[in-house]
């Protein structure tokens, strides 16, 4: 035989045990025998993940699960979901397709829902407001109800994003929510609809005021919040308030648009990734709004991107604070593309342009004042505009007067 021809069969021997030894493990897993693995030349790969433990989870399950339809698909998510879940960080997760696709529209302003917003406190999932007009008011929710079960399902172990998902859905469905409320349970079948989220809304009071509400930093947030102040701030109208409660956030890049509507030069935040790497952001120097009074609202509910802009605010003494002190939210995430889903992935941490972190403990306001009831938070997209009963506006508008 030629040396040429036994190079050949080598070379064929060599790719078949690799790949035999490829399709055993994928066939067989840990089953395979070890004599099997070591004559067909397989080599684990290196890595830090026990491949083969997984393999042996999803093997057993296919063989000895009661139900023997176990879906391959659904399985892969929920291991890439208990991966991230295993970070032990509440900001970071995996998302289906349908899931990214729901925060991404949610992020543009439309999504399909009933119109509240939802937060983790502790242990359990309240709702924080409720948007007028929407199925969540007609349904008569109120913000402060303590969502127990979401379709018969337990929402004990929730998180605020798996409340989302599970509340959200196709307009024309039906969602069936169990809530407490001072000491009652109460049950809701609500429909759902296609829902238009307002980045930002208006009202000027006694022709001096511009009172200016971000719902969230979205992609639209920066050109509605210019076209606002463009819009407003004319003639005596040279005070504003600018109204961050019950904000959870968005865009850092939103947020930094903002800040540079009143801050003229410097730093917005500071963004602190791996290995410690600093980024700073610098505001833009092109806003319309350096000079003029202002005061900035926040609740405990004010998170992320809120945050950014009330610290970003405070540390350039640009404006009083006012309300209680905000969520502390003082991470950054980024979405990451997979084959079959994406990975919301906590990337850095960020702090204020004085260098200090709020993850954890929020911000405290210059001036804190409380709310009797979340119920008497003024509603900017309500008529009548009555906000006789929200005092932490009410002290705002003092604050500018005085």
């Amino acid at each position: 035989m030629s040396r040429t021809k036994n190079i050949a069969i080598l070379l064929v021997v060599a790719i078949g045990a690799f790949y035999g030894g490829s399709l055993a493990e994928f066939q067989f897993g840990a089953f395979a025998p070890d004599w099997t693995k070591s004559l067909l030349l397989y080599t684990p790969p290196k890595s830090n993940v026990d491949y083969r433990t997984l393999d042996d989870v999803f093997t057993t399950i296919q063989q000895h699960y009661v139900k023997p339809d176990a879906s391959g698909v659904k399985l892969t998510e929920g291991a890439a979901a208990g991966m991230v879940n295993a970070l032990g960080d509440q900001f970071s997760r995996y998302l289906t397709p349908d899931e990214y696709r729901a925060n991404q529209s949610f992020l543009s302003g439309q999504f399909a829902g009933i119109g509240a917003s939802v937060q983790q406190k502790t242990d359990q999932i309240v709702l924080v407001s409720i948007m007028p007009g929407t199925p969540a008011e007609k349904a008569g929710l109120k913000a402060g109800d303590v969502v127990n079960a979401v379709d018969g399902q337990s929402t004990k172990g929730w998180t605020a994003d798996d409340a989302v998902n599970h509340i959200r859905g196709k307009a024309g469905t039906t969602v069936k929510l169990q809530v407490s409320r001072n000491g009652q349970t109460l049950s809701f079948d609500i429909t759902r609809e296609n829902i238009n989220v307002p980045s930002v809304a208006t009202h000027v009071f006694d022709n001096r005021v511009l009172y200016v509400r971000i719902f969230e930093f979205g992609g639209r947030t920066a050109t509605e919040f210019d076209q606002a102040l463009r819009d407003n701030l004319k003639g005596s109208v040279n005070m504003i308030v600018l109204d961050l409660r019950d904000n959870p956030g968005g865009y850092v890049d939103a947020a930094n648009d903002v800040i540079s509507e009143f801050v003229s030069e410097g730093t917005s935040t500071i963004l602190v990734s791996r290995g410690g790497k600093e980024e700073p952001k610098k505001v833009t120097g092109t806003g319309r709004a350096f000079s003029n009074r202002l005061v900035v609202l926040l609740n405990e509910n004010s998170a992320s991107a809120s945050e950014i802009t009330a610290g970003a605010i405070k540390d350039h003494s640009r404006a009083q604070l006012v309300g209680v002190k905000s969520f502390g939210k003082g991470s950054v995430q980024e979405d990451f593309p997979l084959r079959d889903g994406d990975l919301h992935l906590t990337i850095a941490i960020w702090l204020t342009p004085n260098h200090k972190s709020i993850d954890k403990t929020g911000i405290t306001p210059d001036k804190t004042v409380t709310l009797a009831n979340a119920q008497d938070e003024y509603a900017v997209d309500r008529t009548p505009n009555d906000f006789s009963k929200d005092t932490q506006l009410t002290a705002a508008l003092a604050l500018l007067e005085g």
